[in-house]
């Protein structure tokens, strides 16, 4: 059998909970942080960063479980949220 030990593939069951994860948090902090008068690009960017980078740990952690202690559910998050902003802030402001 062919598997590739590098790449992690999610499940369906995996993306449909991650992308319904991220709809509705955007359905519900956006007009929150937008009644608060901030920019609209900047709920976009801020609550996207924030909403992928806990969706994919949530996924990752309960879902998949492949993180066995709080250490690596920690490094796990903060890296993808790094990344997760990195990769919003090219597509919200560019």
């Amino acid at each position: 059998m062919n598997v590739t030990a590098g790449l992690h593939f999610f499940s369906y069951k995996s993306a449909f909970l991650f992308f319904s994860f991220i709809i509705v948090f955007n359905l519900i902090f956006n007009p929150i942080m937008n009644s608060l008068e901030i920019d609209k690009q900047l709920s976009l960017f801020i609550g996207n960063s924030f909403a992928i980078s806990a969706g994919l740990t949530m996924i990752t952690n309960i879902v998949e479980g492949k993180c066995k202690t709080k250490k690596q559910s920690a490094i796990l998050f903060l890296s993808l949220l790094a990344v997760s902003t990195m990769v919003c802030y090219v597509i919200v402001y560019q």
